[in-house]
């Protein structure tokens, strides 16, 4: 354990007595028990009572979930056929797929070239 005092500033404070943080903390186990027993401790004093349900009781339709589902009547829609709006869309989308053709890159500058003669000597360089 750390101690009995921390020290802060001039003045030594115990544990107990340390300033609060302003954060607020939520109630741990203890404290949600503790005020769920309240709780129940009030309504009693109100008059209100408590029924004792046999073990393996339930609350259930003849031991099963309602299994009815609501009907909700509502008319048949009639569907409108797209084929010709989504070919549409696909190929322009087919389109933005397809990588656009690269410009041939043309060289500005002057480069050398050789020049050889008929035995494969070099014989001199020409701009070009």
């Amino acid at each position: 354990m750390i101690g009995d005092y921390v020290s802060i500033c001039r003045r030594p404070m115990t544990l107990t007595n340390r300033p609060k943080s302003r954060l607020r903390l939520p109630p741990n186990k203890h404290q949600v028990k503790q005020e769920l027993a309240q709780d129940v401790a009030n309504f009693l004093a109100r008059g209100g009572s408590v029924e004792q349900v046999g073990q393996g009781e339930t609350a259930l339709v003849n031991g099963c979930f309602n299994q009815q589902r609501p009907t909700i009547a509502s008319q048949t829609q009639t569907r409108t056929l797209l084929s010709s709006q989504v070919e549409a869309i696909e190929k322009r989308k087919e389109e933005r797929r397809q990588p656009k053709p690269t410009p041939i890159k043309t060289n500005r500058r002057p480069t050398k070239k050789w020049i050889y003669d008929d035995f494969g000597e070099p014989l001199r360089w020409v701009w070009s």
